[in-house]
């Protein structure tokens, strides 16, 4: 298995996929010129009150049903914030099968901080 291909494939995959997402939403909110109760205004403003905060996995998938641009970009950026965690998670894969005990444990930790960082830090913070 050749790492630094598969690494380089997710990488191109996941930023593809990730501005095709966000490009679709920003597509979206400028058409019906409004998305979750916000002004398309509201939305694109500098100083805007909107922010990821406010996004729950709930609060995307029912934006789904209603074909909502803010959760097509909500979804976008999860896809980007995982790429570095599937990186690592396969490099862990990798080190395991090479059986590199230094490098299980030390990408053991980094994925750790990636999803203390990633799933609980936010919440502590507010």
């Amino acid at each position: 298995m050749d790492l630094d291909y598969v690494t380089g494939m997710i990488m191109r995959i996941g930023v593809i996929l990730s501005i095709a997402l966000v490009a679709l939403g920003v597509i979206i909110i400028v058409v019906e010129g409004h998305a979750s109760n916000y002004s398309e205004s509201v939305l694109f403003s500098r100083t805007s009150y909107v922010n990821s905060s406010i996004a729950s996995i709930n609060y995307i998938v029912k934006g789904f049903s209603n074909i909502s641009g803010l959760s097509f970009i909500y979804l976008g950026l999860i896809v980007l914030v995982s790429i570095p965690v599937l990186r690592t998670a396969l490099a862990l894969a990798y080190f395991a099968h090479e059986k590199n005990r230094l490098y299980i444990v030390l990408t053991i930790i980094v994925v750790f901080n990636l999803l203390f960082a990633i799933l609980l830090l936010p919440s502590l913070i507010r």
